[in-house]
């Protein structure tokens, strides 16, 4: 008797100390590797709507993205208030993470956008945000193109 209460005890103190036994298990690390255009911090994106695209990671066999959220700001300071200004995809339930097309505002020529990305995983637990990325504008009108010949 004395034994068998001595393994209960032992298993109750083992998993009371087993780091996330018991607590929401998040399957999905921040979502890693984001590109625009399929480059990373592109500059001279002609696109007036860019394809957005990220690697999902995850420690976890078998663990997969249900759905995702993109934040685009006109400046990095807003970006890390979540002050999305430029476009805020809201929650898309979507396994997608490659060419997710860019719906927000209108974007203007020559302007860097500062965006990032989280995902959830199939058991509808949310990552962490992704680390910044951003991409610049090319020059989207002829109006935009400036110049003078010399004579």
């Amino acid at each position: 008797m004395i034994y068998h209460k001595t393994i209960v005890c032992i298993l109750v103190l083992c998993l009371k100390i087993t780091p996330g036994f018991g607590s929401e298990t998040h399957l999905l690390n921040p979502p890693a590797n984001l590109r625009c255009e399929y480059r990373t911090n592109p500059l001279g994106i002609d696109a007036k709507n860019p394809r957005l695209s990220w690697e999902v990671r995850s420690g976890h066999r078998g663990a997969k993205q249900s759905s995702y959220q993109i934040l685009v700001a006109s400046s990095y300071e807003k970006l890390g208030l979540k002050q999305a200004d430029i476009w805020k995809s809201g929650k898309v339930a979507s396994s997608q993470s490659i060419q997710i097309e860019y719906q927000g505002k209108p974007l203007e020529s020559g302007q860097r956008y500062y965006w990032k990305v989280r995902t959830w995983d199939q058991s509808d637990h949310p990552s962490e945000f992704s680390e910044a990325a951003w991409w610049e504008m090319g020059l989207l009108e002829k109006k935009d193109w400036q110049g003078r010949l010399k004579e």
